[in-house]
């Protein structure tokens, strides 16, 4: 079997850019002037490599950076707008590896698509390099993988040797009832449970392989975790006050986390993207964590 020439990661690029209908290596004047972004890591990608300036389109849910509110919407993560992205001309769209009823509908449309994964945090910096090596960004793409994984050492290294509190990290439910509904919560092997090991934690929640499963108050009550981390993301619409939120975890009194009055709320999305700003969000949690530890700051 012959082997390839081309190290992993190019290679790994190499084989996107093929499937989407660019060229391995693309002539820089050949790179793609019009992009269109269907997810907002995507978006964040790009503008964390300088290459705003490419962006005609977004999906709805993109709100960062500020940059982004005044381009053009087209719709959301299961129902882009086809039409409105047709009409803004792009020369490619960019998509997350789990939007496969879009990839086929744009291919249909004779849009050039390019696929990026998104589901660990390996997978957010091999899409930095495919979208640094598409944009005909390589050396600035490098780069920031290469800021992004000193700062992710740095924080597991200040970590390292002090106790793992267990953690419940929620990532979605309903805020409107006094009472705790349904929960969605980060389960293993995924994006938000290695940010939990990282910063010095155990994922409270390591049953079955279902990525963000849905938890009762009574599946709280039996996890029985040391801290949780509650990420409301509630766009568009104005944020319950932190302590009203707070509130609605009181009833578990047989959780520790709650008898420690170790729960936090943070709301808004920053915390929520698989981008370019986990480092932000695993240096915060991690000081959560571990109050007394020397932890550096978020990479620029």
């Amino acid at each position: 079997m012959m082997k390839s020439r081309l190290p992993v990661s190019r290679y790994a690029v190499w084989l996107v850019l093929l499937f989407a209908g660019f060229s391995a290596a693309p002539a820089r004047q050949n790179l793609p002037e019009r992009i269109v972004s269907l997810s907002p890591s995507v978006t964040e990608i790009l503008f964390a490599l300088e290459q705003g300036h490419r962006v005609v389109g977004v999906s709805r849910y993109c709100d960062f950076p500020e940059a982004v509110q005044r381009l053009p919407r087209v719709g959301g993560f299961v129902d882009p707008d086809y039409e409105a992205i047709v009409k803004l001309k792009p020369d490619l769209v960019i998509l997350l590896a789990s939007q496969g009823d879009a990839r086929r509908d744009l291919h249909k449309l004779g849009v050039a698509v390019m696929m990026v994964p998104h589901r660990t945090l390996e997978d957010v910096h091999e899409s930095i390099l495919s979208i640094g090596a598409v944009c005909g960004e390589e050396d600035r793409a490098r780069k920031l993988v290469g800021r992004l994984r000193k700062q992710a050492r740095r924080v597991s290294q200040a970590v390292a040797g002090k106790p793992r509190p267990r953690v419940l990290l929620c990532i979605g439910r309903g805020t409107s009832s006094p009472q705790l509904g349904p929960i969605y919560v980060a389960g293993r092997d995924g994006f938000f449970d290695r940010l939990i090991t990282l910063a010095g934690g155990v994922n409270a929640c390591r049953e079955g392989r279902v990525a963000f499963p849905q938890l009762s108050a009574e599946g709280v009550i039996r996890l029985n975790p040391d801290v949780i981390v509650d990420l409301i993301n509630i766009q568009g619409m104005p944020s319950p006050p932190t302590g009203e939120l707070l509130k609605q975890w009181q009833a578990l009194t047989g959780v520790a986390a709650v008898r420690r009055g170790r729960i936090y709320v943070w709301t808004g999305t920053r915390a929520l993207r698989p981008g370019p700003r986990y480092a932000e969000f695993l240096t915060r949690l991690a000081r959560l964590l571990h109050p007394q530890a020397h932890l550096p700051k978020p990479a620029p």
